[in-house]
């Protein structure tokens, strides 16, 4: 009996405090604006106390929502910012207050639409209403666009290069199996000539017609690689004569003092790997142009 009473009594409580929120209102004027982050914008709020006791108003909270991010549609919940009263305003039972307050916008990096809940917090619970603020672009919103769109065209290289070098390594290794199975053939036709007259004649001219005919095939797909290869091969020629020459002007400035060694020791380091890494490249890529020739 004692539970149901504490229930009965948490319910009526609860259902007070329901009633007491609902009995609250507010409304903000203008409820549309047109602004940049930073800017000072001056507001009125007006309040309702309809319940039966006095309220104190502490302060507001904005939700905000983005409707529209840079004229795209993107819905971004984008947080709270509280606005706390320095001195809480008393609205009397039955009564109504406007409050005029001057609010700085939030720096927001962005330029576009949103969508703003405006939360008035008092005694007798939280009101809330809303408002439209179309933001416009500024240094901020356009630092944060350039920014995203460096991030952006970085990430795009940085795949364009793994993919890159991906499929150039597939290349490489198709090549080499390539020169393989030429090797293979190559091999099958000379102990097809070290065989001849221990199997038929007929069976000989056949299998040399396969193994030819193959080796052909195949040397006809690796020549048509090589202008591929040898314009890779000039790329990384060119890079490896200008890596090599930006390290000798480097030098150059360290012995006209222009620069100190030790200043310029991290970036020859930098240099000198960059140019191991083509140079390793590029020794690869004659072996396959050398292999694909028979030289």
């Amino acid at each position: 009996m004692r539970k149901i009473l504490l229930l009965l009594l948490m319910i009526l409580l609860i259902y007070q405090l329901f009633i007491s929120a609902q009995g609250i209102e507010a409304a903000i004027s203008p409820s549309s604006i047109s602004t940049k982050p930073g800017n000072k914008e001056r507001f009125s709020l007006t309040v309702w106390n309809h319940g039966n006791k006095d309220i104190e108003i502490n302060g507001i909270r904005l939700r905000i929502t983005s409707k529209e991010l840079f004229g795209i549609p993107i819905p971004i919940y984008l947080g709270e910012y509280a606005f706390p009263f320095d001195k809480p305003e008393p609205v009397g039972a039955g009564k109504q207050k406007v409050i005029e307050r001057t609010i700085e916008i939030p720096l927001i990096p962005f330029a576009g639409s949103f969508d703003v809940e405006v939360l008035v917090e008092t005694t007798g619970g939280v009101a809330s209403t809303r408002m439209q603020v179309k933001l416009l672009y500024s240094w901020l919103s356009l630092a944060f666009l350039f920014v995203s769109l460096l991030i952006v065209i970085g990430i795009i290289y940085a795949i364009l290069k793994l993919s890159f070098r991906r499929v150039r390594r597939r290349k490489i290794h198709k090549i080499d199996d390539l020169l393989s199975e030429r090797d293979r053939y190559h091999k099958l036709l000379k102990e097809l000539e070290a065989k001849r007259g221990k199997i038929g004649e007929k069976e000989y001219e056949a299998l040399k017609e396969e193994y030819s005919s193959n080796l052909n095939r195949i040397q006809s797909e690796l020549e048509s690689r090589l202008p591929g290869l040898q314009d890779d091969l000039a790329r990384l020629e060119k890079e490896i004569e200008d890596i090599t020459g930006e390290i000798r002007k480097i030098k150059a400035r360290v012995e006209v003092k222009e620069v100190k060694e030790k200043e310029a020791e991290a970036e020859i380091r930098k240099k000198e790997k960059m140019l191991d890494e083509r140079r390793k490249k590029a020794d690869e890529l004659r072996d396959l142009i050398r292999r694909i020739k028979g030289i």
